[in-house]
């Protein structure tokens, strides 16, 4: 059965100023599942995601969404499509941490109308998957890090759209909350077919969970496939110039990347003999 192409980019370019980020970029993502988007530092990954979620706008007939070119949406019919969540989830405002995740909710609830019973039922479930319905009176600015993190992720959540997007969504986490976002990601794209896209930059977390990854370098797609195809020595080796041992998670059965040196360190020795 053919996949529906859900998300099509094509020949995508951005600048800021004079100075070109993202270089020809042709992409389609399917329906369902999870695209991870790895690369190093400066690849423009961000950049690629912003313009997907049009917090960067995009030039018309870069981007797809479905057959509706991206720049057509409205913010707020755009808003029930796709959930966007920023690497930096500092607030200037002293909301509570149930009024934030209510805001997942603003596409559905008309002007001068409040939130509904069944809008508030809705962020509840979304605080309990990730773990933040006991925070639900704090102030947002006066929890940790990793808990406004995981409480931003809920107002995605609480936005029912089909498409998520995640700049590093597991950054400020520790690793037992690393493991239980992403195991909430991977029921979403599994049992809601919710199609998930997110940047990341620890390559195991990216190979165990992701369907597909999207490896950028300088501005461009480098390659682009599943784990297997992408975790390998020689590509780690030519894009991050990190050495490195690659061998098979002997539980997830999925790519395991175990890095022991790079590029400086040949030049070290050089210096040295």
């Amino acid at each position: 059965m053919n996949r529906k192409g859900i998300i099509t980019i094509n020949k995508l370019d951005w600048a800021f100023g004079q100075h070109k980020i993202l270089h020809d970029i042709n992409l389609t993502i399917y329906e369902g599942g999870i695209y991870g988007i790895i690369g190093p530092n400066g690849s423009g990954k961000t950049t690629l995601l912003k313009n997907i979620a049009r917090c960067l706008m995009p030039e018309k007939n870069s981007i797809q969404l479905g057959d509706k070119d991206l720049t057509q949406f409205s913010n707020r019919s755009l808003a029930k499509e796709i959930s966007y969540v920023p690497q930096n989830t500092d607030m200037e405002f002293e909301f509570s941490v149930m009024d934030m995740v209510l805001m997942g909710r603003s596409p559905y609830i008309k002007r001068l109308q409040s939130e509904s019973s069944n809008d508030i039922e809705i962020a509840k479930s979304a605080m309990e998957m990730t773990n933040t319905w006991d925070l639900r009176d704090k102030n947002i600015n006066m929890i940790s890090g990793g808990e406004r993190q995981r409480t931003v992720i809920a107002r995605a959540l609480a936005q029912k759209a089909n498409i998520m997007l995640l700049d590093e969504p597991v950054s400020q986490l520790d690793l037992h909350h690393q493991l239980e976002i992403m195991d909430i990601l991977k029921r979403l794209a599994v049992e809601n077919k919710v199609t998930v896209v997110m940047s990341i930059h620890d390559l195991n977390i990216a190979a165990q969970f992701c369907d597909r990854l999207i490896l950028m370098d300088k501005g461009k797609i480098f390659k682009e496939g599943i784990p297997n195809d992408i975790i390998k020595e020689d590509i780690v080796y030519s894009v991050y110039g990190v050495k490195a041992i690659v061998m098979k998670n002997p539980v997830t059965g999925t790519p395991h990347l175990i890095p022991y040196g790079n590029q400086s360190d040949l030049h070290l020795k050089s210096a040295g003999d």
